[in-house]
Parts: C-alpha cells; structure tokens; sequence
C-alpha cells in the first residue's frame, strides 16, 4: 500500500513537471511570434547581407586592407600597417584590428567581410533604437527595412570597407549628440566615444563632418542652445583618448612618412582633388551624388521630398545631417560612390517618420528587399565569377584559384612574383568584355605571403631560388621565354583563360676560378 502510494505520488510528479515543460513551451512560442511579429522588418533586412563568403575579394580596395590585415598577423604587428613589406598609409587602423582576428577566427573566406557586416547590422540597430526613442515604434518598424534595401548601404556592408566602420561611428556620434541635447547629458561622452573611433575608421574626416552639423544646430535651434552646456570636457579627454591610441604610437613609429603620407596625401590632398584616380569631370561633379542616391537610395529617394518638409527639432536636425554630408562630399575633389554613406541614416530615418506618419504598410516593399537580394548576391558573384551571357569572364575567381594552387604547392625558400599585372598598352588585349586591367593586391591574401611585385623579367632571372610566377596571359612573350631558356616551365592546374602561372627555376650558380 505504501508503495502504491509512493508510486502514485511519483507519477504525479512526473505528470505535473511535463504540464509545466509543455506550459513553459507555449509561453516560449508565443513570445517568439510576437517577437517575430515585432521585428519582422529586421529579420527579413538581414537578407540581403546573406551570402557575402560565396565569392572572393574583389580588388583593388577589399584586396589591399584585406592583405595588409594578414600580413600585420604575420608580422604581428599592431600600429604601422604594412603592405607587401612596407608601410602603407592609407588609412588609419581601425578596419585592421577588427579584420586582424576576423582573419584569424574565421580565415580568408568567411573572415574578411565579417567587420563590414557587423558595423551595418550595427545601424539597422542603431537607428531602430533611436527612431523608436525619438519617432515613434512604427517609424522603428520601417528603418531596417529601409537600410536593407538600399543598395548602398547594403552594398557597402558586403565589401571590405572603410565606409560602413565609418558610418556606424558617425551614426552613433550625432544621433547619442542628439539625445544629449534632448536628454541626459552623459550621452555626450557617448558621442564623443564614437566620433573617434569615426578618427579611427577613416580620419580626420569625422570631425570635419561633426563640427559643421552640430554648430549649424546651435545657431538654427536657439531653444536648445542652453544643452549645448557641459559636459564637453570629458567627451574631450575621451575622444582625445580613443585618437591617440593609434595616431601616438604610430607617428612615434614612423614620424615624418606617416604625416606625409597619411595626414597629408590621403587626407587633404584627397579633399582638395590631388587624388586623380577618384577625381571625376567637373561636369558630373554636382550630379554625381544625385544620381547615386537615385539608383542606391531607390525607392526611398521619391520619399525625400515629403519627408523633408518635417519641422520639428529632431527633424531640422536630420535635414541638417544629411544636406552638410551630402555638400561636403559634392565639393570634395574626390569622389566614390560610398563617399555620401554617411547621409543615408539621416535620409532613412526621416523617410521612415514620414512613412509611419501617412500609414503606409511595410509589407508593400517587401519586393525591393528581394530586388537587393538579388542584385547584392546575383551582381557580386557574377562580377566575381563571370557572366558568359554578357561576355564578362570570372577574371577574379581565375587569378585567385591560381594563388591557392601556389600557396598549396610553393615550398617555403621559393619566391613568388606578381609580374607586370597593371594595364600594358604595346600588348592587344582579348576579346569580349574585359575591364581595365590593375594590380591584385587580394593575392597576398590568399598566397599568404610576401611577393615580388615587378615588370622586370630580369629582376625575375637573377633569383637564386625557385620562382613561381603569376601573370596574364599576354606577359610572357618569345623574349622573354629566349631569355630564360630552358629554366621556364609552364604550369596548367586548370585551363586558364585571362592569366598565366608558371616556374622558372633558379639561375645557375657562377664558380669561380
């Protein structure tokens, strides 16, 4: 009898925790589809950030920081980038700490667009918080649906990048100003935190964009000129701080060259036009940013107009973000595309107040996040792999599959040589559709190593050890197959149509007599 009653007892328990494990279930799913529910709009903005490990880097910008980040593992090096074993200034060092553990986390395929995408996820979510603060929750529904399918933002956030550290940094900095102004204060310290770390991302020029935007707000919003008070000491010392983290040592490093080359090559001679591979036709100068936001900012731009007519404060403040942004990059001398990203948040917030305003229905523009799937994967693969269709050859995937035969079968004390790759106008270029053909700095990348990079065939002859040599298809010519005579063997892994590898085997060692 007792234990009759003892087992009945323990079945009974048994039977309760099951109804409070099947009770807990349901509580968990209903929580998640309303979370779903919730934040539908983010969820589904991530798609188009999908699928970035699929291709390769494309060159020249995504090979070189990605390039200089492994070769800083190698070295283990941690102030003065380096770049084919010298210093290489063109930007400052923030994308290499963060590529410099991606790298080593996740490897040449996964690793080095991981930063990109982080920092753009970061301003769907970024921008969502403030929206929901300072708009209203419907308004935060639509911003990552809004950043998601602009192609510039999403295009951006697939590629190693600069621009989209830069972004995230300048978000944070002016919206966590904003919310000093209309709250508490210590947001100042925030603000002045992600404004250098902007330093870091890209240069001086986060300040310059700061200063303007916020000393235009204290002179057009007289209301809020008494927050202007306080709380800049500190937000100093901490921005002073972040700064001199990497721009002390490094000057200490390399003094001179790093002033010349960086703060004065990269930065001001770029601005004022002396960077004449970014510089475009005066003629498309004022244009230029029009029509990148009409393609890169679509549909959204045909909601500018309605939206800017907004009068409250943060409101005026947005407008003010954005046209500063957008005219400093239209007067700046030099011009990329990307260069505007930084206006794109206050853009997207202002078209999401308008859009939560007039009731329109997120899941009417569900097409365009499927269009930025499709031209964000469909494109980039397409440009990396090749389209036969549009006679457009895989001329990265090629030259890249070539450097992972070489960083498989080259023997440590071998060298490797990257021999004449930029544009040689005396040689006739293939049929088809081709592109200007440049330098690959992503083959250090995927070599791993240290290469010569050189249009000397001699330079190549006197080498000591084995040479393996990566080059296009039309380099090597009878002079130079005479000139090396029997050493030169051709090596054909795989049949290739744009570049050329092969081995040339040391030069003979002189006996003296």
């Amino acid at each position: 009898m007792i234990l009759r009653d003892g087992g009945n007892q323990s079945v009974g328990v048994v039977l309760e925790a099951f109804e409070s494990v099947h009770k807990a279930k349901g509580y968990f799913e209903a929580a998640l589809l309303r979370s779903l529910r919730r934040h539908w709009t983010f969820l589904v903005a991530l798609l188009p950030l999908l699928g970035w490990w699929t291709y390769g880097l494309l060159d020249l910008d995504e090979g070189f920081y990605a390039a200089i980040a492994a070769e800083m593992n190698r070295r283990g090096e941690w102030i003065t980038p380096f770049y084919n074993g010298q210093p290489w200034f063109e930007k400052p060092i923030l994308i290499y700490w963060l590529l410099k553990p991606s790298l080593w986390l996740f490897g040449d395929v996964v690793g080095p667009r991981v930063p990109s995408i982080l920092a753009t996820v970061g301003l769907y979510v970024l921008c969502s918080w403030f929206a929901k603060r300072r708009l209203s929750e419907e308004a935060a529904r639509w911003m990552p649906l809004i950043l998601g399918s602009s192609l510039v933002v999403v295009g951006t956030g697939r590629m190693v990048l600069t621009d989209p550290l830069l972004d995230l940094a300048m978000a944070g900095a002016l919206l966590t100003f904003w919310e000093s102004l209309v709250g508490d204060r210590r947001w100042r310290i925030v603000a002045a935190a992600c404004l250098g770390f902007g330093v870091l991302a890209k240069g001086p020029v986060a300040g310059l964009l700061f200063l303007p935007i916020a000393g235009w707000t204290f002179w057009k919003q007289p209301d809020l000129r008494p927050a202007f008070r306080g709380g800049w000491l500190a937000g100093i010392v901490v921005f002073g701080l972040i700064v001199a983290s990497w721009y002390v040592p490094c000057y200490l490093h390399n003094g001179h060259v790093f002033v010349q080359d960086f703060l004065i090559d990269q930065n001001l001679k770029r601005f004022t036009g002396g960077d004449i591979a970014h510089t475009v036709p005066l003629y498309l100068g004022w244009p230029f940013y029009f029509l990148i936001l009409l393609v890169g900012f679509a549909p959204w731009w045909f909601y500018i107009r309605p939206a800017w007519k907004q009068e409250s404060g943060v409101g005026a403040y947005l407008k003010t973000w954005a046209a500063f942004i957008f005219i400093f990059f239209t007067l700046s001398g030099a011009k990329l595309p990307h260069y505007v990203l930084p206006a794109v948040p206050a853009l997207a917030l202002l078209v999401a107040a308008h859009l939560a305003s007039v009731q329109k229905q997120p899941k009417r523009f569900l097409g365009w996040i499927a269009a930025a799937v499709i031209v964000a994967e469909g494109g980039f693969a397409g440009y990396y792999y090749g389209i036969p269709a549009f006679k457009l050859s895989g001329f990265h995937a090629e030259v890249h599959r070539l450097a992972r035969y070489v960083r498989e079968h080259a023997a440590a004390t071998d060298q490797v040589a990257v021999y004449s790759m930029p544009r040689d106008k005396t040689l006739t270029n293939k049929p088809g559709t081709h592109l200007n053909e440049t330098s690959h700095p992503s083959l250090l990348l995927y070599l791993d190593r240290d290469v010569i990079d050189t249009k000397s065939w001699e330079k190549l002859l006197h080498e000591k050890v084995p040479v393996w040599i990566i080059t296009r298809w039309n380099r090597v010519q009878a002079a130079e197959r005479k000139a090396a005579g029997g050493r030169l063997h051709e090596v054909d892994p795989f049949p290739p149509d744009l570049y050329r590898l092969y081995k040339l085997d040391p030069a003979p060692t002189q006996v003296a007599f």
